[in-house]
């Protein structure tokens, strides 16, 4: 297995038979070989994890598609963008999808979307997407307890799941609790 972090929240994971690339929203990719089946995550709309682009950056011979139900488009804007329907799943928070030997489960966001765990080739990855103890000074107590509660909820989830590779944030702009989320992930 290959891992290459891209920009901000993106990541291309090389397997032996497949790649699968995360919220990619611009950023230069390491030349992928196509020959693999390709699979591309968004997990939610913000335009920090996810960008229209990749249908035309990717096309649709040999890619899928696993996009949060947030992901809006048309009927005209598929049209534009060459987009085949059935290269392309739509999953909700707490959703599970068998697709070509991956098993793909879904975990509610504590902001938009959702997270992914993936199971490919014997590895298990977990890409949190937005899932973030978020905890911002300027909001109310019951604010940041109702984020801590969110999370933490989601986390206990994972509790008994061996994850061999996980993507999640950290967040300079919530200052001294930026790495609440990731020490929490790790300890449970």
């Amino acid at each position: 297995m290959k891992v290459t972090f891209i920009y901000h929240s993106a990541f291309l994971v090389e397997l032996e038979r497949c790649s699968l690339l995360f919220d990619w929203h611009g950023g230069d990719l390491p030349k992928i070989d196509r020959t693999k089946p390709l699979y591309v995550f968004a997990s939610h709309h913000h335009g920090d994890h996810y960008s229209p682009e990749i249908f035309s950056r990717f096309g649709m011979d040999n890619v899928w598609y696993i996009l949060a139900t947030c992901i809006r488009l048309s009927a005209k804007r598929k049209a534009d963008l060459g987009i085949q329907e059935d290269h392309v799943f739509r999953m909700p928070a707490r959703s599970s999808l068998a697709l070509d030997g991956l098993h793909i489960k879904t975990y509610r966001s504590t902001d938009a979307g959702v997270a992914f765990l993936v199971e490919a080739e014997g590895k298990t990855l977990f890409h949190a997407g937005d899932l973030q103890w978020w905890h911002w000074e300027e909001e109310s107590e019951y604010y940041n307890e109702q984020m801590r509660m969110d999370y933490q909820k989601e986390i206990h989830k994972l509790k008994n799941i061996r994850i061999d590779v996980a993507f999640v944030p950290l967040d300079p702009r919530q200052e001294e609790q930026y790495y609440w989320g990731l020490d929490y992930f790790m300890k449970h």
